[in-house]
């Protein structure tokens, strides 16, 4: 990675005079659908989908509601997203809107937003792109940014979290922030590991071109502005150069106050349209060998690894292949070593190491 430093944008005034995407001068299409977990079943989970009525290949973002909210709450947001050419994707978390299951604030639930882009490619095919997608939450829709690029390294090209949680045992370290302790099943203390796979900064490592922009305000009391600058800190060490960083302060004329967009969050919205419009962002191919973090699960072109419950336990995976084989070896961050890890190959004709299509292994930490 180039060692060029984070970018910061103030954005005391956000001007857009032309945006390279193009309003959409026909009807928008809106529909809801259900699909479910492939992870542990969890169904059925509703979803919006808001896109020009009549395009095709659109790029896809996926749009995100905070604590206690529903998909209603980000119908502004895509609505502007979809006007401006974009197949738009919001998702009920688990627990939440019309969607079954339990919230587990980073856990499991994360899983949902992958199921939700494959059921949706499923059923509206061409009308989305898959390999140009991008994700925007607010809030706690934030913190599914946050752990959506780093447990799906290879999907978004660009993300933005606004006043987002990247790190639920900072967020929670007083055991008392809104439902977090009943969510994870504890506090910090009564379940550390629980924490370390709900802290996503531990796994910067993946990321592998995502353009991630992050937005917040100095008075915002509800994600405090120490989390966001903690997440800036750690990414900033990693000298990773696609971090866009917007800071509203008092007296601004933009503030980036905390809610959903009503108006208020429109410039920085355009702001990050407009970056990526720009900059082009290009996820790097994963290469045959290399090291990733797994937060509880990760997604990859490659392999798909889930350890423990997939909330439970975190490692560094060290990983090969070759023409004939598949290598894994697994350095365990939380205190289970036993823990066990499933690492799935996706089947290919002719590839001996997926016979039957996939296969499965169980693998001990050592």
């Amino acid at each position: 990675m180039s060692s060029a430093p984070p970018l910061s944008v103030p954005l005391l005034t956000v001007l857009v005079t032309c945006l390279s995407w193009m309003a959409w001068a026909g009807e928008l299409a809106r529909e809801d659908f259900t699909f479910a977990s492939s992870l542990d079943g969890t169904g059925p989970l509703y979803a919006t989908v808001i896109y020009p009525s009549g395009a095709q290949k659109l790029p896809l973002i996926v749009v995100q509601h905070g604590y206690d909210g529903h998909r209603s709450n980000v119908v502004f947001s895509a609505n502007r997203f979809a006007q401006k050419g974009f197949f738009c994707l919001c998702i009920d978390t688990r627990g939440n809107g019309g969607s079954k299951g339990a919230q587990d604030d980073g856990g499991v639930e994360i899983m949902d937003i992958y199921d939700g882009i494959q059921a949706a490619a499923g059923k509206y095919g061409d009308k989305l792109d898959t390999a140009n997608a991008s994700i925007v939450g607010y809030s706690n829709g934030g913190a599914n940014a946050h752990f959506a690029v780093v447990r799906f390294p290879y999907l978004f090209r660009a993300a933005m979290s606004f006043f987002g949680i990247p790190d639920y045992g900072l967020w929670n370290k007083n055991g008392v922030t809104f439902r977090v302790t009943q969510s994870v099943g504890g506090t910090v203390s009564e379940v550390p590991d629980k924490y370390i796979a709900r802290n996503s900064t531990l796994a910067l490592g993946n990321l592998c071109g995502t353009r991630f922009h992050l937005a917040y305000d100095e008075r915002d009391w509800t994600c405090p502005v120490a989390m966001q600058e903690a997440f800036i800190a750690a990414i900033r060490r990693r000298n990773y150069p696609d971090l866009v960083v917007h800071a509203s302060k008092f007296g601004e004329t933009n503030r980036w106050s905390h809610g959903y967009n009503e108006g208020h969050l429109s410039a920085a919205e355009d702001a990050f349209l407009e970056d990526i419009a720009q900059h082009k962002p290009v996820l790097l191919a994963m290469p045959p060998e290399g090291e990733l973090v797994v937060l509880g699960f990760i997604v990859t072109p490659r392999f798909t690894c889930i350890l423990g419950k997939g909330d439970d336990a975190a490692a560094k995976v060290t990983y090969r292949f070759t023409a004939d084989t598949a290598t894994f070896k697994f350095s365990p961050m939380t205190s289970d070593r036993k823990a066990k890890a499933v690492v799935t190959l996706p089947g290919k004709a002719g590839d001996n190491r997926s016979a039957g299509g996939t296969i499965s292994s169980t693998i001990e930490f050592r």
